[in-house]
C-alpha cells in the first residue's frame, strides 16, 4: 500500500483494555458494567461514540441509579414521626409466647433407661 501522505483516521473501535483505559476503569469493572459493545467474530470491541454516549447517560442517572427505588415506601414510614416499635402501634400478643418458647429450661427431666 502506498503512503499518500494523508494522516490515518482516528481509531473508532477499542479493545477491552483500551476501552477500560479510555474510561479510566479496570477490566473487571468494565466487564461488570453494562457497556454496549460490538462483536466482531470472537472479539469484543467498544465504539468510542457508544462509550461517550454510555458515559453521558451514566452521569445523568447518578451513581448506580441511587434515585431509583426498588421498594415502595409507606407514607407513615417516611414522615417525621418514627415509632419505637418499628411501625406497630401495639406490641404483638405472641411476643410473650415467643419469649417463653425461647427461655432456657432449668428443670431437669428424668433420664430414660433403656432396657438391656
Amino acid at each position: 500500500m502506498k503512503d499518500n501522505g494523508l494522516p490515518l483516521p482516528v481509531v473508532r473501535c477499542l479493545s477491552k483494555a483500551e476501552a477500560a483505559r479510555y474510561l479510566g476503569i479496570g477490566l473487571t469493572l468494565l466487564a461488570e458494567l453494562d457497556i454496549p459493545h460490538v462483536k466482531l467474530g470472537r472479539r469484543c470491541v467498544y465504539d468510542v461514540l457508544d462509550l461517550d454516549a454510555w458515559l453521558n447517560d451514566y452521569k445523568q442517572r447518578g451513581r448506580a441509579g441511587k434515585d431509583k427505588t426498588l421498594w415502595l415506601k409507606k407514607q407513615e414510614s417516611i414522615e417525621d414521626q418514627i415509632l419505637g416499635t418499628g411501625g406497630l402501634m401495639q406490641p404483638s400478643q405472641t411476643v410473650s409466647a415467643y419469649a417463653e418458647a425461647l427461655r432456657p429450661r432449668t428443670d431437669s427431666k428424668p433420664k430414660r433407661i433403656s432396657p438391656s
